[in-house]
């Protein structure tokens, strides 16, 4: 598992001093609230912590800050079907 900080809009990766394309180069955090750390001491508006697992499919991400914890972005868990 990696821990990573994404910028939402172009999405480049944090790689400790600048924004990169490829997320395998991109800085490895300890953990969430390290990351989150960083994002607010560099101000970084609109990024995402980005928890990435072996499985593409697992991987989850989110805004930081409290204003938008309560928005998560992960893989759906159910399926809904049409009713058309």
């Amino acid at each position: 598992m990696r821990i990573l900080v994404q910028d939402s809009a172009t999405k480049a990766f944090f790689d400790g001093g600048g924004w990169l394309t490829d997320a395998k180069r991109a800085k490895t955090f300890e953990s969430v609230a390290q990351a989150e750390a960083v994002c607010r001491e560099h101000g970084f508006l609109g990024a995402l912590v980005v928890v990435k697992s072996k499985d593409a499919a697992c991987d989850v991400s989110y805004p930081v800050g409290a204003r938008d914890a309560l928005v998560v972005s992960k893989p759906p868990t159910t399926r809904i079907k049409s009713l058309y």
